[in-house]
């Protein structure tokens, strides 16, 4: 049956293609951005300067919040000396690791899974001279099973070294400091802090807690976003409002040479690829696998009854029961468990049908790796919008157009520049200049400047304002966490496991 493309579709393999848009970084005024206490002009890429990355997972968990922070703290090594950037990760226990970690995989101690990581930075990563310099930390944590995510057990400050107190990005700062231990606050650790928010936890939010949850959320995510950074990076615009004048919104991920050099091995077909589509995910049901199963039935019923086979990858606690519901639809799906995505070199077309990402990187690894990649229409997936061979949709009738055009039809190489911005180097790139400070735009250190009127002295005394705010704000979180009081709150707010991290610390204190 003929199936009508869409026209967005249409015009990109047309001799008149539409206009490309900049879609990689948009940001406002920052004047209101609490004054970093080192030179504003010194940006992350001036090899001076330490860098501590703080994330909330760590490999083999293969989530995008355990590989992107390892590959940019790789890459940020370049042209630093040996242990100039740290990455803090957390350490979970043994039961924890069962839970998250692939099948037979866990690890006795810390140095056992420092080891893993670096092996896997010099082989799966190919960076073996980023493998030598990085500095690789631990912090108690926990998973919470509830949340489905790693918060951290007592002082994190204590695992930092008092020389690596220059620059901190977070990766997820709301994340990281919802159950904090009540301690000094990040400004007050580091010179320069940088969140970046990777995660639309809203989504998850309201799937756990339900819709009445996502006010208090939202409100508290804006908190923590505003005491203890300086700046924050959206990874899309899918993200809500986190910090006025602090934010922006930047890809600042790339993704590892394997990916690439797949894609400069892979020959043009003629013919569609004998294993059909797949998928890559954690296998929960705010992933899209419902969606994905509506899109398969209309695809069938356009095609009169025959409906393309598709592969899952990955594992997740509602695995059984995603399985159970693509056998009750009648659907040719295998559940295919745990790989590397890098390895899955003889699929031709990859669908994600989430509209629950920030910005997927297996989006990006597919187009490096020169796959046809199909996805929705979605702020999430702005950023891959312009590339050939990302055929987006908007409904499940251009869904089954897209998806019958990719199963037919070769996809076309990208140009140089298209692959460039998929790698890890113009990653970094665009990290720098999101995260670049001048000292013009810091209202709170430019003192030196006149302020000549009666509207600039105006902004200046608001933007004093904010930043007093801001800190009222953090000391306010640490009240609020201190003591048993501070236990119980956090267990009100389902901290569950992780909400007696006053009672924690002392424990460890009495054991010596």
């Amino acid at each position: 049956m003929l199936l009508a493309m869409p026209r967005s579709v249409e015009a990109r393999f047309s001799p008149s293609s539409i206009p490309r848009r900049d879609l990689r970084i948009r940001g406002g005024s920052i004047s209101d951005i609490d004054a970093p206490s080192q030179d504003p002009d010194l940006g992350i890429d001036d090899p001076s300067r330490k860098i501590c990355i703080v994330t909330t997972a760590c490999l083999p968990w293969m989530t995008g919040t355990a590989v992107n922070p390892i590959l940019r703290a790789a890459h940020l090594t370049k042209h630093r000396e040996k242990e100039a950037v740290m990455l803090l990760v957390p350490w979970v226990d043994l039961d924890d690791q069962k839970q998250l970690y692939p099948k037979g995989v866990t690890f006795d101690n810390e140095d056992a899974q420092r080891a893993y990581l670096l092996r896997w930075l010099s082989q799966s990563a190919n960076m073996p001279r980023a493998a030598e310099k990085l500095r690789i930390g631990f912090y108690p944590g926990r998973y919470h099973k509830l949340l489905g995510c790693i918060f951290s057990m007592g002082s994190m400050m204590r695992h930092i070294p008092e020389e690596h107190n220059d620059i901190c990005i977070l990766e997820e700062p709301e994340h990281l400091n919802w159950y904090r231990y009540p301690e000094k606050g990040w400004l007050e650790k580091f010179h320069y802090v940088v969140g970046i928010v990777h995660t639309n936890y809203l989504v998850y939010i309201q799937d756990v807690l339900g819709p009445l949850a996502l006010p208090a959320v939202m409100s508290f995510n804006q908190w923590m976003c505003r005491c203890y950074c300086h700046r924050v990076i959206k990874l899309s615009a899918v993200l809500q409002i986190s910090s006025p004048g602090k934010e922006t919104v930047c890809n600042v991920h790339g993704v590892r040479s394997a990916f690439l050099d797949v894609g400069a091995r892979m020959p043009l077909k003629k013919n569609p690829t004998p294993r059909g589509a797949y998928y890559v995910g954690k296998q929960v049901w705010s992933k899209g696998y419902d969606l994905l199963i509506d899109l398969m039935k209309h695809y069938r019923r356009r095609m009169h009854g025959e409906c393309f086979p598709i592969d899952l990858y990955g594992h997740g606690p509602d695995a059984e029961d995603i399985s159970k519901a693509f056998t009750k639809a009648h659907l040719p799906m295998k559940m295919c468990g745990y790989a590397d995505h890098a390895d899955l070199t003889e699929y031709q077309v990859f669908i994600n049908p989430s509209i629950s990402e920030v910005l997927c990187t297996t989006i990006s690894e597919a187009l490096a790796m020169g796959k046809w990649v199909v996805c929705p229409i979605h702020p999430s997936n702005e950023f891959f919008a312009d590339f050939e061979t990302c055929l987006q949709y908007d409904n499940a009738e251009e869904f089954s157009a897209v998806v019958h055009y990719a199963l037919h039809h070769a996809p076309p190489h990208l140009l140089p520049s298209k692959l460039q911005s998929l790698t890890w180097e113009a990653a970094t790139d665009r990290l720098a200049e999101a995260t670049l400070i001048k000292r013009e735009e810091v209202s709170d250190t430019s003192q030196s400047k006149k302020q000549s009127s009666l509207q600039s002295r105006r902004h200046a005394a608001n933007d004093k304002a904010r930043i007093r705010q801001n800190k009222l704000l953090s000391d306010i979180h640490r009240f609020l966490g201190e003591g048993e009081s501070g236990d119980f709150i956090r267990w009100v707010c389902a901290g569950s496991v992780v909400a007696g991290q006053v009672a924690y610390e002392k424990d460890k204190e009495r054991a010596g």
